[in-house]
């Protein structure tokens, strides 16, 4: 089974989530606290309080893929606090994140109408 990431939705949860969770743990809080249907075809990410540990779980047809990306150089990863700042992300966003950007520091659109 061929997987293409642009075929995923995208998922972050807000906050600090308990990184001793395996696989089973963390599905229950996408169907649970999140509200979402963790058998899709979506990856769920999650971030311990240190900041500098990020699991990441998809169902792939017959079980859980978990991936951990835990930062070794001391810093540690931007992460939304609040429900409303953990939208669905997209591939380009999620790549960024992981690079160490700060996807959630957005500017705000400006179209002026005159110059001056």
């Amino acid at each position: 089974m061929e997987i293409r990431l642009e075929d995923y939705n995208f998922y972050i949860r807000p906050g600090r989530t308990d990184m001793r969770k395996g696989s089973v743990g963390l599905a229950l809080i996408v169907q649970d606290e999140m509200g979402l249907q963790p058998f899709e075809r979506s990856v769920f990410l999650f971030c311990g309080t240190s900041r500098r540990v990020i699991k990441a779980i998809v169902w792939n047809g017959n079980g859980w893929l978990e991936i951990i990306k835990r930062l070794e150089c001391g810093s540690s990863f931007k992460w939304p606090a609040t429900a409303e700042d953990a939208l669905q992300i997209k591939i380009e966003d999620l790549l960024l994140l992981l690079k160490g950007y700060d996807i959630w520091r957005r500017f705000p659109v400006y179209t002026p109408k005159l110059v001056g």
